[in-house]
């Protein structure tokens, strides 16, 4: 199937997927509360775009003498009342999205306090840079993702809470929520789902008439949420989401949720993105979900989100959230399909797969200009570099897109240079010190030296604080010696001056020897005695050196 297949918009879910991006100091309040468990019960109103809302937050004080709790709620949602545990009415104020609930010396001094929230509305939440929607009550689908704050939480990153959710849906619709499914109940006037939240987390959810095929995969609570479709699709997605979640799984020793939730949104309410990750959901437009073919890179790419960008957040941005996301996929990719597909990938990408971040595009967008807007082209081909360690917010869709094709190419590189078993312990260090964090290259960078025993800050001042790639020029003379032959040659490097350890293949008649060369100057010689006359000499055949090559120019 080909990518056109998609037209031109929806060929965007090859480019734009959504995870919330960490915010700094400067965005957030700081939180005196801690939000311990949140009991939230949410009644939709689909026929009305209305959302009805009763949550019990039970909060630990993190300093002392604090009279008053801040809260964020959707400046929409209209609060109706504010109580106690005993039910004792509590002032409040309301500016904009803050809520501030004032207890007096109920507060003062205490370690802990029940709030009680109940609100209502109408409400939806675009993001105007995609025309995405993070909220969304209507007739067709209901839906509401964490950052659109649709419950009261506390600012900062201490809102993350244990709990449970009761929703209330119409009798013909299906819930997908964070958490685990613990009851389904048909009630006189619609259906009630209830949720538990083991593993402290924000929330988000979505409800419609959804085709919906749950299951328990090593203990995992997942399921499928499609707009259409028969029994077979929901089960051929669950299958392969299902290999995807098990394979990274292992390979990062856990999963962070209670359940994971793949879901088939509008394209109209999800605008130019073309999937997205919250915690512990993924979801994507109807274009990537055809009957049976599984788009592998397109799902791997958000699923790897569930650990890069949800639960370990890059201080940097796009390097860290979407690099080790695409890594994510590629590693997933190397398993199903093999190395030499993996690698072939890697340089040329796969349309037919919609994976065009690669080598080949990372070139591609260097030598072209900006002159395509925001049409598909002109995102691909930026016609702009950027070091890849060095955030910048008003660029950060470049850093997007070069974060997933040299991004992921140069954390593949890192494995081939301190070898899969030091690289897989450096991803789980940073998991488990990073948990819920937000992680800098640095400290990424600590967590592969610990594990390899090695210094690496010269592989991550080279590839992540430089923009551009190395380009190498090969000559030889090939020479007798008795019964041997004598290679002499040198390579020269037209660029910058990179270090990097090169493989050379000698060949002649289906023999082939492999030599490695290591290049830290502008001119290494080298020199091999080899038992045949090599007929061809490959340098980096397999391209594991990002690299410019003469393919790859326009």
């Amino acid at each position: 199937m080909s990518v056109s297949s998609f037209g031109p918009v929806r060929s965007l879910v090859i480019l734009f997927s959504l995870v919330p991006a960490a915010a700094g100091p400067a965005q957030e309040r700081p939180a005196v509360w801690r939000i311990e468990f949140t009991d939230l019960k949410i009644d939709l109103d689909p026929g009305h775009g209305q959302l009805r809302g009763d949550a019990r937050l039970r909060l630990t004080s993190l300093g002392s003498g604090v009279e008053e709790i801040s809260l964020e709620l959707n400046h929409e949602l209209a609060v109706l009342s504010v109580i106690d545990e005993t039910d004792r009415p509590l002032d409040f104020d309301r500016d904009g999205g803050n809520l501030t609930v004032r207890g007096g010396q109920g507060f003062s001094g205490a370690d802990g306090a029940v709030v009680r929230v109940r609100y209502q509305g109408s409400f939806s939440d675009r993001v105007p840079e995609l025309n995405f929607f993070n909220a969304w009550i209507g007739s067709d689908i209901s839906y509401a993702l964490y950052p659109g704050r649709w419950y009261p939480e506390v600012p900062g990153p201490a809102r993350r809470s244990k709990g449970k959710i009761s929703y209330y849906v119409p009798r013909n619709w299906t819930v997908a929520s964070v958490g685990k499914l613990t009851a389904e109940e048909i009630l006189p006037s619609g259906k009630q789902y209830d949720f538990d939240i083991a593993s402290p987390v924000e929330y988000s959810f979505a409800a419609g008439p959804f085709r919906s095929l749950r299951r328990n995969i090593e203990g995992l609570d997942v399921g499928v949420f499609l707009l259409g479709g028969g029994p077979e699709k929901a089960e051929y997605y669950l299958e392969n989401c299902g290999k995807i979640v098990r394979f990274l799984k292992d390979l990062y020793g856990f999963f962070p949720y209670d359940g994971y939730s793949v879901i088939e949104f509008p394209q109209e309410l999800l605008g130019n993105a073309g999937g997205g990750s919250y915690e512990g959901i993924t979801f994507y437009i109807p274009g990537a979900m055809p009957d049976r073919f599984f788009y592998l890179p397109v799902f791997g790419h958000e699923i790897g989100h569930l650990w890069w960008g949800n639960f370990v957040r890059g201080a940097e941005g796009p390097v860290i959230n979407e690099g080790l996301a695409q890594l994510s996929m590629a590693l997933y990719l190397e398993q199903a399909l093999g190395e030499t597909t993996f690698r072939t990938i890697l340089k040329n990408g796969a349309q037919e797969l919609l994976l065009s971040h690669s080598a080949r595009s990372y070139f591609y967008s260097l030598q072209s200009s900006a002159t395509f807007g925001r049409e598909l082209l002109g995102l691909l081909l930026s016609g702009e570099d950027l070091e890849l360690g060095i955030p910048s917010p008003s660029k950060r869709n470049i850093l997007h897109m070069l974060a997933n094709s040299k991004g992921c190419i140069v954390f593949v590189m890192l494995r081939d240079l301190i070898g899969e078993a030091a690289f897989r312990a450096g991803l789980r260090g940073a998991l488990a010190r990073f948990a819920w964090k937000t992680m800098a290259l640095a400290d990424l960078r600590a967590e592969f030296e610990k594990a390899s025993g090695r210094d690496l800050k010269w592989f991550f001042d080279q590839w992540f604080f430089r923009k551009g790639a190395p380009e190498f020029d090969l000559s030889y003379d090939v020479e007798a010696q008795g019964e041997a032959w004598v290679v002499k040659g040198r390579i020269r490097q037209i660029r910058d001056i990179y270090r990097v350890a090169a493989e050379m293949v000698f060949v002649t008649d289906g023999v082939r020897e492999t030599k490695v060369v290591e290049i830290k100057t502008e001119v290494t010689n080298f020199s091999f005695v080899l038992p045949f006359k090599p007929e061809a000499i490959l340098f980096d055949p397999d391209y594991r050196i990002l690299r410019w090559i003469d393919e790859f120019r326009i």
